[in-house]
C-alpha cells in the first residue's frame, strides 16, 4: 500500500521550514494547541495533511474577516 505524500511525518526541523517559522515560535503553537503534534520517545512530530488542514483553516478565517 502506496503512503501518501500528504501523511508524510515531519520532524521539528522540518515543520518548522515547512511552516517558516522559528524553533521557538513551534514549540509556542504546539503548547497553546495551535498545530497538531504527537510526541515520539523524546521528540515532537507532525502530520503534514493535519498541517495542511489548520493552514486552510486559517486561511479561510483570515479571508472572511
Amino acid at each position: 500500500m502506496a503512503k501518501e505524500a500528504s501523511d508524510e511525518v515531519l520532524t521539528t526541523a522540518e515543520t518548522c521550514r515547512y511552516l517558516k517559522v522559528a524553533p521557538r515560535t513551534l514549540y509556542r503553537y504546539i503548547k497553546d494547541r495551535r498545530v497538531p503534534a504527537f510526541k515520539l520517545g523524546k521528540d515532537w512530530r507532525f502530520v503534514k495533511s493535519e498541517l495542511d488542514l489548520v493552514l486552510r483553516k486559517k486561511s479561510r478565517e483570515h479571508s472572511r474577516s
